[in-house]
């Protein structure tokens, strides 16, 4: 192969395109989300925190404060009523499960790049939001756990 036949194919050859959304762009995006889904988070979360602190303080350190009192109280009021009985679940474990969605998928994003025909998966590291998640995590953890720990009592005892 001779000097201009080299220089043809060169120039003939196709040059790659780059993606026309930029990793800045995507990643904007997810922290406009990341700060609503903070605040969300905080919100969800407060009810179970503040019901699960009166338990802590009331059956494991002897203490009894009126207000987390009267919020289990609330709670096991909600309970006996036949209609509300989904309500109790639904602020103790409900909120804290969509906290855990809304607080993953503020600090993931996913992008399918068809030129390339790969899926990126971005995540971007925002503290409040991973403690968030961590929290929601736990609180419905200790939901399940006592849930399953109820079930296996009352099996045991029957």
């Amino acid at each position: 192969m001779n000097e201009n036949e080299f220089k043809k194919q060169m120039e003939n050859l196709k040059t790659p395109q780059a993606d026309t959304i930029s990793h800045q762009q995507i990643l904007k995006i997810i922290l406009l989300n990341a700060q609503k889904s903070s605040r969300l988070g905080i919100v969800f979360i407060i009810i179970p925190c503040l019901f699960l602190f009166g338990v802590f303080l009331k059956y494991l350190l002897g203490i009894d404060f009126k207000i987390f009192s009267s919020l289990e109280d609330a709670m096991a009021a909600l309970d006996k009523i036949s209609y509300l009985k989904w309500l109790s679940p639904l602020l103790l474990v409900g909120l804290p499960l969509v906290g855990i969605v809304l607080n993953a998928l503020a600090i993931t994003h996913f992008y399918w790049s068809k030129l390339n025909k790969e899926f990126i998966i971005t995540i971007k590291f925002r503290l409040i939001n991973i403690i968030l998640l961590l929290i929601s995590i736990a609180i419905v953890a200790i939901f399940i756990l006592y849930a399953i720990a109820e079930n296996a009592g009352h099996r045991v005892v029957e």
